[in-house]
């Protein structure tokens, strides 16, 4: 039954977000009675840290895949961005992030703390498999990485420059990645 409420929450958020999605319209989603959805949950914020808990443990448990079968830095984080947003599906959207943002921050600092900790993670497996071509301190680089993140992966970018999260996502692997020039593919 948690799992059926979760999975109608994340469906009901792809064009309603979290906070207009009233609790009436998730039992019905789910198939349950209001009452039902009140025995497993204590109410809406609690279904919403569960739908983030079980995207975050999925986003955690790819990670360690990912720096377990990856060699580069390159492949580590386009791979992760692959990753995140195919994990994300339905949930990872502007009208979601932005009801994080403005209505539930408490949820927002949680996803921010977690994303940060795992980029940095990431960064430092990846830095530690791999000889850098660049001679940068590795806490330069995932600052500027985690700040960049936090910079353009949010909703408000994302709308403002009329970008969708995997093409910001994308971006921002090539940039850190390859720099401004590009990949020289001709070596």
């Amino acid at each position: 039954m948690r799992e059926r409420i979760i999975a109608a929450l994340t469906e009901l958020s792809h064009t309603r977000g979290f906070y207009n999605v009233t609790m009436d319209e998730l039992a019905s989603q789910a198939g349950m009675s209001k009452r039902t959805v009140y025995r497993y949950f204590s109410g809406k914020e609690e279904i919403i840290e569960a739908v983030l808990d079980e995207f975050m443990a999925s986003v955690a448990g790819g990670i360690e895949s990912i720096v377990n079968e990856e060699k580069s830095i390159a492949d580590m984080v386009a791979r992760l961005a692959k990753h995140f947003t195919k994990t994300g599906g339905r949930l990872l959207n502007p009208l979601v992030l932005n009801d994080l943002q403005v209505h539930y921050p408490h949820f927002w600092q949680k996803i921010e703390r977690f994303r940060a900790e795992k980029i940095e993670f990431l960064i430092k497996q990846a830095m530690a498999k791999q000889d850098l071509a660049r001679d940068i301190h590795p806490q330069v680089f995932i600052t500027a990485f985690i700040a960049s993140v936090q910079a353009v992966i949010n909703p408000r970018f994302i709308l403002d420059h009329g970008l969708t999260l995997d093409g910001a996502v994308h971006q921002l692997v090539e940039l850190f990645s390859y720099g401004l020039v590009g990949r020289n593919d001709t070596g």
